[in-house]
């Protein structure tokens, strides 16, 4: 027999013509040896380099029970009829190949991963839950967040998705990359501290670094545009362009959710209406430029917008108007 066309055989390659042409040898005495003696360690050398016989959903261990059963039957039953058990185990065998052989190439009947069931963490108005997941991360949920958590992790990645805002403390895991989806922004990481808050209203994703490193990229691009972002930085993802703005600064003050302080020591004001404008989500501007270059050093609790503002004006003594999302910084009259 032609190796090379039993090696078509057992991977489910033959035509018609060729599947009788190899049933027919099996008959022979030459069939018959090969079956006795050579077809056990054949068939786990096809297995081993096409890796077939790996598919939990195949029944390949009943089919192999089946055909040790019909191999030991054929050995103490010396009849007319051998050829036919024969004929029968070489068709297991060729079940078993071709199930697998359809697995590797067709795509249907591919093992299918089991589906990934979340369960969602969720926060209501002036709410704040800490969280710890499965593989130790702590998550810290700002109010009117959620967070969805798979109730198990896969063994390759651990992977969630938040809308709102949360602090994430990440357990370091170099096997299982931690992966977070937030809107249009994936970020992933490894073992780090940061802050991340999807803003709906102003369309953009705001991430702080407090500590360690993190990938942070568009996942609605193709080819992923993205950066590393390491330790006392902060990135915005506009949702709408996809800009990506990076800077480095303390991220402390994008903590004050948390913390309940907004600390500023020798910053410009034009810094200090920064940090609030991403904070508050209004904007702010100013009547004369010099405005813009007022030191400020304070430290204050966290508290309204108005409140924080009359604190900064009495300190630097000028004068703010608010009005429709807009605070308009100016000298006193």
């Amino acid at each position: 027999m032609d190796k090379q066309l039993l090696q078509k055989y057992f991977r489910n390659q033959c035509t018609f013509e060729e599947i009788e042409q190899v049933l027919n040898w099996f008959q022979t005495k030459e069939g018959q040896a090969y079956f006795e003696k050579t077809l056990d360690q054949d068939m786990q050398r096809y297995a081993e380099e096409e890796r077939l016989l790996l598919y939990p959903d195949v029944p390949t261990e009943r089919m192999l029970h089946n055909i040790r059963l019909a191999k030991q039957k054929s050995y103490r039953k010396k009849s007319p009829y051998n050829w036919r058990v024969k004929a029968v185990v070489a068709l297991l065998v060729f079940s078993i190949l071709a199930l697998n052989y359809m697995f590797l190439h067709t795509g249907e009947g591919e093992p299918q991963e089991p589906e990934i069931v979340y369960r969602t963490i969720a926060t209501q108005e002036d709410q704040h839950r800490l969280v710890t997941l499965g593989d130790g991360t702590n998550v810290r949920l700002n109010s009117n967040s959620s967070l969805e958590v798979p109730e198990s992790f896969a063994p390759d990645k651990r992977e969630v998705r938040l809308m709102g805002e949360a602090w994430f403390d990440v357990a370091s895991d170099e096997n299982r990359p931690f992966i977070l989806q937030a809107d249009q922004a994936t970020i992933r990481v490894l073992g780090t501290e940061f802050n991340v808050k999807v803003d709906t209203t102003s369309r953009n994703i705001q991430i702080a670094v407090a500590e360690g490193r993190v990938s942070l990229s568009n996942k609605s691009t193709t080819g992923g545009r993205g950066a590393i972002l390491t330790e006392d930085t902060f990135a915005i993802l506009n949702m709408d362009n996809e800009e990506m703005l990076i800077e480095h600064s303390q991220v402390d003050n994008y903590l004050s959710w948390i913390s309940g302080r907004l600390y500023f020591y020798n910053e410009p004001l034009w810094v200090v209406s920064r940090y609030l404008e991403r904070i508050y989500d209004v904007h702010f501007y100013f009547a004369e430029q010099q405005l813009k270059e007022m030191p400020l050093s304070t430290d204050m609790a966290k508290e309204d917008l108005k409140s924080v503002l009359d604190i900064i004006g009495k300190t630097l003594q000028i004068e703010y108007s608010y009005e429709n999302e807009t605070v308009l910084w100016t000298h006193n009259r």
